[in-house]
């Protein structure tokens, strides 16, 4: 038997490697029938910890739902409450929080039956919903008790504890209506 030159034998070894690598590879990758994480987790209001909803009055738009630290929770009229559904994928998370479920939930002057989740189709995590209703926080609320996301784009709107609108703020100081209606139709078009 002759004597391998060192370079045959690193040859020999990376190939070995290799195809270890490849069969491990082989063995333990996913079906590929099954939904692929995507490779940057979606960006959430919360990720760990305690997740809390709470009922707040806020003195522009009455009481709705804000999380742990005070920031004002919405509801998206392109998704779906029956059956639950969030139409907010690709570039719209990036402003509008999805508001993930945890292990740890605590809710205050919410109805428990009113609060569920939804697995998200593009991601496969799952978000919280109020009356069937995913739920966001606006990236441009920067302090706790701000309402800037209220009547966005007239499809996003602050959330109720019962997963209704907000009403429409009495001082819009912009003089429209983001919500379409006039004051005396705003008490109607809350229980949506």
């Amino acid at each position: 038997m002759t004597a391998r030159r060192p370079t045959e034998r690193r040859v020999i070894l990376v190939a070995v490697a290799l195809s270890t690598i490849l069969s491990a590879t082989a063995c333990t990758s996913a079906d590929p029938t099954t939904t692929a994480a995507p490779a940057s987790p979606l960006p959430a209001a919360n990720v760990q910890g305690t997740l809390v909803l709470r009922a707040q009055a806020l003195p522009q738009i009455g009481t709705v739902v804000v999380d742990a630290e005070g920031y004002t929770l919405y509801r998206y009229d392109k998704d779906t409450a029956r059956p639950p559904k969030s139409n907010c994928m690709e570039d719209c998370w990036m402003k509008w929080l999805p508001v993930m479920h945890t292990s740890d939930l605590r809710i205050e002057g919410i109805d428990p039956a009113l609060v569920g989740t939804v697995v998200r189709a593009e991601d496969a995590t799952r978000q919280v919903t109020i009356g069937g209703w995913p739920v966001y926080r606006y990236a441009g609320d920067a302090a706790p008790g701000e309402t800037k996301g209220h009547g966005v784009g007239n499809a996003w709107f602050a959330i109720t504890p019962q997963g209704r609108k907000a009403a429409a703020p009495a001082n819009n100081p912009t003089g429209n209506n983001p919500t379409g209606n006039t004051a005396a139709t705003n008490s109607t078009r809350a229980n949506n």
